[in-house]
């Protein structure tokens, strides 16, 4: 094939890891991709499995794919760092490890980026034995488009798997903090740094099953629970790192945000915090897409301080 010298280079970030039972079926999506002016970047996270073998054999046939292999486990996010680190292209499309992308997803996101820092589509769940669940990301979420990261302070619509974004978000988002998913940091990001656009197709099948890293159907047994203080040094750790990265214009909300819930955990009750939601409820649940009785009640969760939530707490332990 023939391509001109102005046509994009993308370049598609695959972190792998125990991969072997899905894996195949993903790498023939993505060389079967209509667009072909691609590269291939594979991260794997120390496979114990085929994995290894697996892409070999592909690298073998597609002198366009590359296999950079990380001594130790680094997790998720460190993993898909390395993969974007080790990217060429004007444009970066991560992908996981089990799912399946329709021929034309890479082609239909060059098109339709435009002057954007991200593009995102839709997606279908499927299971594990690739059978549709008859549901899409779009009938749980509300998925945003647009320049205000506000969308993206407490909650994320933005899949790993079904974005793109532009080669100049690489240098504002590494490294990748731990304390969320990679692909809310970077949509929280590409709002500030050239907006989000959203594409409102589907273009891959994405597989839900217990191995995911993300459970959006909450297919998985859970036996452990998280304790509020962990949760919320979490959350607490998310809002500074939010406050450190924010432009100008949006920096004192984030700041302030920031602030008031660091004083949530000596409280009784946080009467600024809540206020601070409610003024700016419409964009900050945007993405939960709730009725405004809803997104009331999701505010007034803010207005408790930890010391009153851990009393209920203790209450409860006491009668049970």
């Amino acid at each position: 094939m023939n391509l001109k010298s102005n046509t994009p280079l993308v370049s598609i970030a695959l972190a792998t890891y125990n991969g072997e039972v899905f894996l195949q079926s993903q790498l023939q999506s993505l060389v079967s991709q209509t667009y072909q002016h691609i590269e291939i970047i594979v991260s794997d996270d120390n496979s114990t499995d085929n994995t290894i073998a697996i892409i070999e054999n592909f690298r073998l046939q597609h002198s366009n794919i590359q296999v950079y292999v990380n001594t130790n486990k680094k997790g998720l996010n460190h993993n898909f760092e390395n993969a974007i680190k080790n990217c060429n292209g004007d444009f970066i499309a991560l992908c996981d490890q089990d799912d399946l992308w329709l021929p034309q997803k890479i082609e239909l996101m060059v098109q339709n980026i435009g002057n954007a820092a991200l593009i995102y589509h839709n997606s279908l769940f499927i299971d594990q034995n690739g059978v549709s669940l008859n549901r899409t990301i779009a009938d749980k979420l509300k998925c945003y488009m647009g320049n205000n990261s506000k969308a993206f302070l407490l909650f994320n619509c933005v899949s790993g798997h079904a974005c793109m974004f532009a080669k100049k978000l690489v240098p504002i988002a590494l490294p990748i903090p731990s304390v969320r998913f990679f692909d809310w940091w970077l949509a929280f990001l590409a709002a500030e740094n050239g907006g989000v656009k959203y594409l409102d197709q589907i273009l891959v099948h994405y597989r839900q099953h217990q191995n995911s890293k993300t459970d959006m159907l909450a297919i998985k047994k859970t036996t452990t629970h998280k304790k509020e203080f962990i949760i919320y040094n979490q959350e607490l750790e998310w809002y500074n790192e939010c406050a450190k990265k924010s432009n100008a214009e949006l920096a004192e909300f984030y700041k302030r945000w920031a602030f008031l819930y660091a004083k949530r955990k000596d409280q009784w009750l946080s009467i600024a915090l809540f206020r601070l939601a409610q003024k700016n409820k419409k964009e900050i649940y945007y993405i939960k897409n709730k009725s405004t009785v809803s997104v009331f009640f999701e505010t007034l969760k803010l207005l408790w301080g930890l010391k009153l939530k851990l009393l209920f707490d203790i209450k409860k332990s006491k009668q049970k």
